[in-house]
């Protein structure tokens, strides 16, 4: 959206006719567009409120019933994060002892609200004039500034908290950190400004560039890895997973210790997926001291075990076997397993060829794990083990 467009939405016929509005149904929206231009409505606004109104039924996932008080941008709610995330951030600067954050890259300023729901000063920098529009109607408590964050100088602040942009302007996603928007170097050039901060980066950054002293997170809602913080200044050196409200220390005491792996073992009854937050945060290796469970190969973060885990989906093993449709056929009639869901790790197994050659079966929900195991190749049948991690 432009000015122009966020202008007419956040003035009072937008907002009139937005809160208007019945609940989105993509199916109805045409009917729907037709019959408000015919009451009189201007046909720019009608774009706009409905694109609102579709926006706010899609952030419904993120925001629950809070996203029918909030406007978006499309970019902006892409990027936001979600709501209980966002909650963690501000109660990570409060427990710290944080005062004032400034939101560097603000968005559309759900880490903002966050931070004023815990009591804390914020200044929300947005540099896109449409976007920190829509900002300023979202954070009514909050000062928002239209302008260049990276050379923003706010005073009496001591806590920094910036998202910097991973997208391209059509979504592709940027890969290299020195390319993000401010780049990962200049987010940390920025950081060290302040006593506390939090840089929100992609989950795959190498461990070998963050900085020794930060408190980084790995955090997982649902089996959805959502995002990594490098945090400075607010908690013990080391890297973390969060998954699903449990934490997890990998036992690195600095958050660029090298992972040491762990030596593969034989099957045991067990084939445990490690939570991909664990996996990002380099905490297979105290997995496996702890819990007495080893990969099943050389870099596969599989694991075996005897007992379920903490941050892992659990399957009981049925039968290991070549990977070989044929085999596999004869296995899936052997265990009486139809609905077949299929995960693949260390292979370059066309899965759904795969499943054209087993064909259809009856029977119970199983799982076929295509992985190296002990560096060969295999099939391993199992089926879920409901209970503690899975």
């Amino acid at each position: 959206m432009d000015v122009s467009e966020v202008t007419a939405l956040l003035s009072p016929e937008g907002r009139a006719l937005l809160e208007s509005l019945p609940p989105y149904r993509g199916d109805d929206a045409l009917a729907l567009a037709g019959r408000l231009r015919r009451e009189g409505h201007a046909p720019e606004l009608v774009a706009v409120v409905l694109t609102q109104a579709r926006l706010r039924q899609r952030a419904r996932a993120k925001f629950g019933n809070l996203a029918e008080t909030l406007f978006f941008t499309q970019a902006g709610y892409e990027q936001s994060s979600r709501w209980s995330v966002a909650q963690t951030h501000a109660a990570q600067f409060a427990r710290a002892g944080a005062r004032h954050v400034v939101d560097i890259g603000c968005g559309i300023g759900a880490d903002s609200l966050a931070f004023c729901d815990a009591d804390l000063q914020v200044t929300a920098i947005e540099s896109d004039p449409a976007t920190a529009l829509i900002a300023r109607a979202n954070l009514p408590a909050a000062t928002v500034l239209c302008e260049d964050g990276v050379t923003a100088m706010v005073p009496d602040t001591d806590a920094v908290w910036l998202d910097p942009a991973r997208r391209t302007s059509t979504g592709r996603r940027i890969k290299d950190p020195q390319s993000w928007s401010p780049t990962y170097g200049q987010a940390l050039d920025i950081a060290a400004s302040y006593r506390y901060s939090g840089i929100k980066v992609a989950p795959g950054i190498p461990h070998s560039i963050l900085p020794a002293q930060a408190h980084v997170v790995w955090t997982s809602e649902g089996g959805e890895l959502l995002e990594a913080v490098v945090w400075q200044g607010t908690g013990t050196p080391g890297r973390y997973a969060v998954v699903d409200g449990v934490t997890f220390n990998s036992g690195a005491t600095s958050a660029d210790e090298p992972v040491i792996p762990s030596e593969p073992s034989a099957l045991g009854p067990l084939l445990l997926e490690p939570n991909a937050a664990l996996i990002r945060a380099g905490a297979i290796a105290r997995l496996c001291s702890t819990y007495d469970v080893a990969p099943v190969s050389d870099g596969i973060a599989y694991l075996t075990g005897e007992k379920p885990l903490p941050g892992c989906d659990s399957f009981a093993i049925r039968e290991v076997l070549r990977n070989d449709a044929k085999d596999i056929k004869r296995a899936l009639d052997a265990h009486g397993i139809g609905a077949l869901e299929i995960k693949k790790r260390g292979t370059d197994t066309d899965v759904e060829l795969l499943r054209k050659r087993i064909g259809k079966h009856t029977g119970r929900p199983g799982v076929l794990i295509l992985t190296p195991v002990l560096g060969r190749h295999r099939a391993i049948l199992a089926e879920r083990v409901l209970g503690e991690g899975s």
